[in-house]
């Protein structure tokens, strides 16, 4: 839309300053580089313009793509929420597209950006319960591809994150092959597909609907081995990396006392901190101190040592019974986390399946 075409929607109302209204609230992204158009997702009535990949290709092309959730509750997310994605898209593209090299296209519950030779859409799926992020570039371009689905999805991330900070989501991995074949539906890999497969020392999960295995870089970084070989997968993930909702929402598990006693206790007892125990026991006897979570100050103190994994303390609930917080790991825990430290220089992370992604997956082409 031009500033003309809001002016007449509202010809009684000050376009400026409802702009900057919209603006801020969301609703609609101002394109910076012409200054008079306005993108408006929620006044978009076209419909399905393209929700998967059926042209055809000419070149041998690489696929991959995640599917956002939440952790807890299947349910539709809050309406509007996809509106808000679609403006922060349009935001994004418009800084990246300063040469004139990319350009995103909308639609009723879809997005289609292309950004130097990269292609990607972004779905609302599942009758609203989802959303997916699918990319697709030529095969020389992994790290390419790489890097745009890392943007798109921190993008939302960090979006979900500010519109509904208490909820916590989580990323299922699309099968690359059946993206390549155009295949619908496509099966959708889960967290706890990898944490069993990794337990039982294993590097692919099988696809039950194509009858064949599916490497584990193939589904995380479109087969990008400088991207694999930087990073951890889910039970080798460093525990200080479980996202802060996780933390406190495994907090909440171990925190209420158990009828055979604290199972907080008894974790950090297995854990090797004692200490913990006659500390916050003192604690909560004093009930004019503010009581802090003990469970969520045990995971900050036990995340200070080098070896604290995600595994080792899935081990550590299973051995006292405490299957429950286990597989609420198991849903909810990152999948696959990118790390880069050359010669004691600046550290660079970024969370592939978390609520949030703070640095840029960019520092593995840093070397």
């Amino acid at each position: 839309y031009t500033i003309e075409d809001i002016q007449r929607l509202i010809p009684d109302s000050d376009v400026e300053e409802l702009i900057q209204v919209l603006d801020a609230m969301d609703i609609c992204a101002r394109d910076v580089s012409s200054g008079t158009m306005i993108d408006i997702p929620a006044l978009i009535k076209t419909d399905s313009l393209h929700r998967s990949w059926a042209d055809e290709e000419d070149e041998v092309m690489i696929y991959g793509g995640v599917r956002i959730v939440p952790v807890e509750h299947l349910t539709p997310l809050p309406c509007g929420i996809f509106h808000k994605v679609q403006v922060n898209l349009c935001r994004w593209i418009h800084q990246q597209s300063t040469e004139g090299d990319a350009d995103i296209r909308l639609w009723v519950n879809g997005s289609k950006i292309m950004n130097r030779g990269a292609e990607l859409l972004v779905l609302l799926v599942n009758n609203g319960q989802g959303i997916e992020v699918q990319v697709r570039g030529l095969e020389m371009e992994k790290i390419k591809c790489c890097l745009f689905l890392d943007s798109v999805c921190s993008t939302i991330d960090n979006l979900i994150a500010t519109t509904l900070p208490g909820l916590l989501t989580v990323k299922h991995y699309l099968s690359p092959q059946q993206l390549r074949e155009h295949h619908e539906p496509v099966m959708i890999y889960q967290p706890r597909d990898f944490f069993r497969a990794q337990s039982q020392k294993e590097t692919s999960l099988t696809n039950t609907m194509g009858g064949y295995k599916e490497s584990f870089s193939s589904i995380l970084c479109f087969g990008c081995l400088d991207v694999y070989s930087q990073g951890n997968l889910g039970m080798d993930i460093h525990v200080s990396d479980l996202n802060l909702l996780t933390r406190r929402k495994l907090s909440r598990l171990l925190d209420p006392p158990d009828p055979m006693g604290k199972d907080w206790c008894l974790l950090a007892m297995n854990l090797g901190l004692p200490e913990l125990v006659a500390k916050h026991n003192i604690n909560n006897g004093n009930s004019n101190d503010f009581i802090s979570s003990p469970s969520y100050s045990l995971l900050q103190e036990w995340g200070n040592a080098p070896e604290s994994t995600v595994g080792i303390l899935m081990s550590k609930l299973r051995e006292l019974g405490r299957r429950d917080a286990a597989d609420f790991l198991l849903k909810a825990s990152s999948v696959f986390r990118v790390s880069f430290d050359a010669n004691g220089q600046e550290a660079y992370a970024s969370s592939c399946n978390s609520g949030t992604s703070y640095n840029s997956i960019s520092s593995v082409v840093s070397r």
